[in-house]
Formats: C-alpha cells, sequence, structure tokens
C-alpha cells in the first residue's frame, strides 16, 4: 500500500506555530521508514495523520492531501483504517482495552470478528515469535512500563496490518527487548511490510532503513537514502540532534565505572537500603538488597525489563511499603511520609504527575514563594519557556519529561529519583539531562535513575547498581 502527503500542513487547537508545514513525501509498499528529528519536530503528528487520530481525534485544521493507494485517508471508514493501519503508540497505557495481556494481544483479532481457534492459534503464533510466554494472563497494570510496550507491540503484530506505523517502540525495553522488536521488525520487512518508526534510539534499527525522513520543527529538512545513513559519522549526527546509528554493546557490560568508594565515608553520610524487601501480589519483586547511596554521585539502575527497578524507586519515595528492611538516611531509619517529604521522583509515564493548566504554573506547584522568576529560567534551561502558557497536554512525550525534569529542579529535594527520563529524547535534549543531573549531583543531591538509555550512562554515570530479575 503506497503512501503520500501532499502539501500537508496541521496545527493542533490553540496552537500559533504549525505542527506539520508544507510536508511532502512518498512511501512505497514494503520500504522501512525511519522519521528522525528533535523532540516536537512533528514526528507523531505524522504518524496520528496516518492513522486517523488527527484530525477525528485530535482536532485542529488538516490542510493538504493524504492518499492510501491514491485514495484520501479521510475517506476511509474507522474500521477500515485500523484493519490497514496497525500503531504502537509512544506511551502504552493510552492505547490498551483490556485488563489482562492475553485480552489486549488478541483485541485486534475479537474487533474484527474472527474466529475463536484462529484466535487462540494467532496468540499462541505471537507469544512464541514474541517470546512472550512470562507476560501471558498477567493483569496489564501490574506490568513495568517495557513489559506494556512488548504488549502494545504483539496486539499491533498479531494483526498483521499493511502498515506499521511505531512511536519510539523502543523507549522502555531494555537490550533484550529491543533485539526481540528488531527481529520481529526484520520478519515484518521480509514479508513486504511498510514499517515507519519515529524514534532517537537508532542503532538497532540501521540495517533495516531504506530511507530516514528527516523534520525540523514541522519541516522535511532533510531525506536520506538507507546506505547513505548507514556512513553518517557520530559528529555529523549529533549536530543534528540525533543519537549514534553504531550497534553497541549495553555500556554498563563494558564501562568502568568513575567512582571509587572513600575509606572516609560511612553510613551518616548516604541513604542506605538494609536487607529491603518488597512484595507485590504475593510475589517478592525486591529481594533483600543493600545498597548505599551517597550525595555528589549519579547511580545509574540498570537490569531487565520487570526486574523491579521502579519498584525500588518507589520504595525509596515513600509510595511503596517494603515488606522487609529499612532505610535510613544519614544514620538515621526514615518513615516512608519523612522519605516523601526528603524526595521527588520523575515518574517513567510523566503523565501521572502532571496536573496544571500551563507549564509555568506547573513549576510552581508545591514551590516556595517569589519563585516566578525561578521557575521561567528553569523553563529556559529545559528549553521550554516558549510553552509556559502552554498546557502540558499539548506537550510532545519528550517535551512532558522535561516538564517533569524542570519540576524536579523546583522543589529543591534531599533526594532525586528518575525513572527512565531520556525515554523520549533525542540526542540534545539527552545531553542536556545529563547536564542537569551533573549540576544537581554537584549541588550535594542523592541521584538514583533508573535508565536503558546507553548513551545517557556513558554521558553522566558514576555507578551502576544492577538488579536481577527474582
Amino acid at each position: 500500500m503506497n503512501i503520500e502527503f501532499k502539501n500537508v500542513s496541521f496545527a493542533y487547537p490553540g496552537k500559533e506555530n504549525g505542527a506539520l508545514e508544507d510536508v511532502n513525501f512518498q512511501i512505497k509498499q514494503g520500504e522501512f521508514v525511519l522519521l528522525v528529528g528533535e523532540s516536537g519536530c512533528g514526528k507523531t503528528t505524522i504518524t496520528r495523520i496516518l492513522n486517523g487520530l488527527i484530525p477525528s481525534f485530535y482536532g485542529g485544521n488538516l490542510k493538504g492531501n493524504v492518499l492510501l493507494d491514491g485514495k484520501d485517508i479521510r475517506e476511509y471508514k474507522s474500521y477500515e483504517l485500523s484493519s490497514l493501519v496497525g500503531s504502537v503508540f509512544q506511551n502504552p497505557r493510552t492505547q490498551f482495552f483490556n485488563a489482562d495481556t492475553d485480552g489486549e494481544i488478541v483485541f485486534g483479532l475479537e474487533n474484527a470478528g474472527i474466529q475463536r481457534d484462529v484466535i487462540k492459534a494467532e496468540l499462541d503464533r505471537v507469544t512464541s515469535e514474541l517470546h512472550l510466554e512470562q507476560l501471558r494472563n498477567r493483569n496489564i497494570f501490574k506490568l513495568s512500563g517495557g513489559e506494556k510496550q512488548k504488549i502494545a507491540f504483539a496486539s499491533v503484530y498479531a494483526t498483521n496490518p499493511k502498515i506499521y506505523l511505531m512511536d519510539e517502540p523502543s523507549a522502555n525495553l531494555d537490550t533484550q527487548g529491543i533485539g526481540e522488536i528488531k527481529q520481529c521488525l526484520e520478519k515484518i520487512k521480509r514479508e513486504g511490510g511498510t514499517v515507519i518508526v519515529a524514534e532517537h534510539r537508532l542503532y538497532y534499527l540501521t540495517s533495516l532503513i531504506d530511507r530516514v525522513i528527516y523534520l525540523e520543527n514541522g519541516k522535511i529538512k532533510q531525506e536520506i537514502d538507507g546506505d547513505t545513513f548507514r556512513t553518517m559519522d557520530l559528529n555529523t549526527l549529533n549536530a543534528m540532534g540525533l543519537r549514534t546509528n553504531k550497534y553497541e554493546l549495553p555500556c554498563y557490560e563494558y564501562k568502568k565505572c568513575d567512582y571509587k568508594q572513600q575509606e572516609t565515608k560511612c553510613i551518616n553520610d548516604c541513604l542506605s537500603l538494609k536487607g529491603l524487601s518488597v512484595e507485590l501480589n504475593k510475589h517478592k519483586v525486591l529481594n533483600s538488597l543493600n545498597k548505599d547511596f551517597y550525595p555528589n554521585q549519579i547511580y545509574c539502575v540498570v537490569g531487565n525489563n520487570g526486574a523491579g527497578k521502579s519498584t525500588l524507586l518507589r520504595a525509596i519515595c515513600g509510595l511503596i511499603k517494603p515488606s522487609q528492611g529499612a532505610i535510613s538516611l544519614y544514620g538515621k531509619t526514615v518513615s516512608g511520609k519523612e522519605r516523601m517529604q526528603k524526595s521527588f521522583i520523575v515518574m517513567q509515564d510523566v503523565n501521572y504527575q502532571l496536573f496544571a493548566d500551563s507549564l509555568l504554573n506547573e513549576c510552581l506547584i508545591g514551590a516556595k514563594e517569589d519563585s516566578l522568576a525561578l521557575a521561567e529560567k528553569t523553563l529556559d534551561e529545559m528549553n521550554l519557556l516558549q510553552y509556559k502558557d502552554c498546557h502540558p497536554n499539548t506537550l510532545s512525550g519528550g517535551q512532558k519529561q522535561r516538564l517533569a525534569i524542570a519540576v524536579s529542579l523546583m522543589m529543591d529535594k534531599e533526594i532525586l529519583l528518575f525513572d527512565e527520563p531520556t525515554s523520549g529524547l533525542d540526542y540534545k535534549n539527552m545531553r542536556l539531562c545529563a547536564n542537569i543531573l551533573k549540576k544537581l549531583a554537584n549541588k550535594g543531591k542523592i541521584i538514583i535513575v533508573v535508565t536503558h538509555d546507553e548513551e545517557l550512562i556513558s554521558q553522566c554515570c558514576d555507578e551502576i547498581f544492577k538488579l536481577e530479575n527474582n
């Protein structure tokens, strides 16, 4: 199925500047196309137009023509479009319709009226090909972010659409999960499927790419064929705001930590976990952890999806009560309530913690009096000042991530916890985030970062703490 954008422009309601301006491109059946560019450049908007969410759901002013096999996309019924185009959203939670994983995987097949025995066979096929045995028959709301990402992809993979749209599919995945997604994309490409991926993490896609569309401020700045893209050096990519296109082993398998324990340091100087265990739904997620976290250092917590990384952060900040063990700060055992007062967490899904009607007011929630100038300075530091009067929900995923980091700067807590803070960030803003973390560490904060982002680890990590699955 051929795709054509002809003089396409789009502006979201209430936005002065258009998300897309006079965009023209063609994608042939079976092509693998990568959409790249800084956060907010228009990548997600293109995917929303192709799956019909624009203008039917998001509204706004859409101009120009979008053609699928010569037929304008607005002439397709929603059920027709959904059978042709499968989407994996940047935030998988927003596309779930079921409470259990099995039901979610086959939801599209059930909607299409497929026979029960065929659905069961497809469920088994998808489980085998995507290695989902450990995720079958699970409560979807109890999954980690990476596990939710896998289920979202599986639900699309099961329907076998002609066009696959994927928005940051690797955002919360561990190395194994990324490898499994890559294998599936290779299979889709071999079978002639059309794949359009909006992504910042590029290395795992390099061998698959037929063409790269580089966007800047809603316009196509450049189109690059796959062979040329594969030969581009890192400096050129970074200058474009892009990450590396070369596959490398995760740096936590080879990186030598710069941080060295000093003999003078002791339990009175740190946040200390002693025999920490956490049980969720009668399952032990964390088991007898012992770890000290010192100020002035950046700790990166790594491990497979489902290893308990997010649970660790929630236990530290008091959102989850440990089943065993103790948490002390500077030599004194602190309760969950006390830890809430002393810490701030930037969640993996920042939509859970954005409450205000503007970015400026979001930064002012919980801040001290006379903080207006500081809030504007903080937004400027995060490259968000121009959006200060906008509603947070109008931002791209990467921009929301930066807003949550801005709020963390305003709160001025002793313990700062970050759960995948760069999952939707381009190279420039990933570097910005790394530099912010370093500044916070230099101010004597205790910094703990859960991440799968090897490039972030290489930029700012002092010590790596790896969690194993129980």
